[in-house]
């Protein structure tokens, strides 16, 4: 499994695992192994399928992607946007953010590669060796100050450390930053788009699209539950249980580390369980990784389904499925052998889904 799906995945099946969890994995009053649990056995694990072929299910409808929407998804990028401008016309104060270009000098020469253009500094940030940028409050856009200073310990040029130096600073404008508003200007800043109406068309159709693409995540999760619901695992090997167990302790031990914490309090303060809790829902996980490998072997054996040549768009969308943002990683990752399991597991799907009888309703 992608760590970097782990700890989304234990988020989310934490909760829904836990309702499910409730009792204790052995019988507390006769001191016997449960049926859950003794399927866990030094065996190989093995399915039994149910139905998979032709299977009627029935998924919420979604509805069409409406004017306010449209709307609504325009105006919010424009709400969470400003624009920058220029002001010429009074002096530098404190807290403005001023452009500038800058040169060093040291005895009258100028000090290699110490010149900037087009430089953003914070007034009163300190960034500009220990705070000298406040020299510049009062000086005009358009004016050069000169602001003497001395490099202080840590300085990447070691060879300047200690000594004085003096800085001219030209102040080209204080940027502003204000609310943008909805114009053709805007938009052609923030997308390829030159007018307001062709930012909406864009931003409907990519709302369309991610609408389309909710119906048919919809579809494959409803039938693919279905799938598993009606297969019937005849036994786990506690082997592989154990296996995927460890990955995601692994996981969650190492971000415990990084916020100096026990498993136990960790488990406790970000996922708001109990480590028996944690570990009967990691169980349950993993339990349910490895019916659903089963399932997907299964059905690829049965219907001769490999993973064998699989084109760009199958490896794009096992990349995406994955979490993954780059589709080379992808591949260095899970290699040859694992982007063919991947893409089986891909193809069982679709063909489910294809024979599946969906009603939307």
């Amino acid at each position: 499994m992608d760590k970097k799906l782990i700890g989304a995945i234990m988020a989310f099946s934490l909760a829904g695992s836990l309702l499910f969890s409730g009792c204790s994995s052995k019988n507390q009053n006769t001191g016997e192994q449960t049926a859950e649990e003794s399927m866990i056995q030094d065996v190989k694990s093995e399915v039994t399928l149910g139905e998979y072929k032709g299977l009627p299910v029935t998924v919420e409808k979604l509805p069409d992607v409406t004017d306010d929407e449209v709307t609504d998804a325009v105006m919010a990028a424009v709400e969470n946007a400003s624009v920058t401008g220029e002001i010429t016309d009074r002096a530098v104060a404190s807290g403005d953010t001023v452009n500038v270009d800058y040169t060093g000098y040291m005895d009258g020469e100028e000090i290699p590669e110490s010149s900037v253009e087009d430089y953003n500094i914070l007034i009163g940030s300190g960034v500009f060796f220990n705070g000298a940028e406040s020299s510049l409050i009062g000086v005009m856009p358009g004016e050069t100050a000169n602001i003497s200073v001395t490099y202080p310990e840590g300085y990447p040029q070691e060879d300047l450390v200690g000594k004085n130096a003096v800085y001219q600073v030209t102040v080209n404008y204080i940027v502003s930053e204000e609310q943008a508003e909805l114009t053709d200007e805007f938009v052609s800043q923030i997308s390829d788009c030159q007018t307001v109406d062709e930012y909406r068309q864009m931003v409907r159709e990519a709302l369309e699209t991610s609408r389309e693409n909710e119906r048919e995540q919809n579809r494959r999760n409803a039938v693919w539950d279905k799938v598993l619901e009606n297969a019937q695992v005849v036994a786990y090997n506690s082997g592989e249980v154990q296996e995927i167990v460890d990955q995601y302790t692994s996981y969650d031990q190492s971000a415990a580390r990084d916020f100096e914490m026990s498993l136990e309090d960790y488990v406790q303060t970000y996922q708001g369980v109990t480590m028996d809790e944690y570990t009967a829902a990691i169980e349950d996980i993993a339990k349910q990784e490895i019916k659903e490998r089963l399932v997907i072997d299964a059905i690829a054996q049965a219907e001769n389904i490999n993973g064998d040549n699989a084109t760009d768009e199958e490896i794009q969308k096992c990349s995406q499925q994955q979490g993954y943002d780059a589709v080379d990683a992808y591949k260095q990752d899970r290699g040859s052998d694992g982007m063919a399991e991947d893409v089986k597991g891909l193809r069982v799907v679709d063909f489910v889904v294809d024979s599946a009888q969906i009603t939307e309703e």
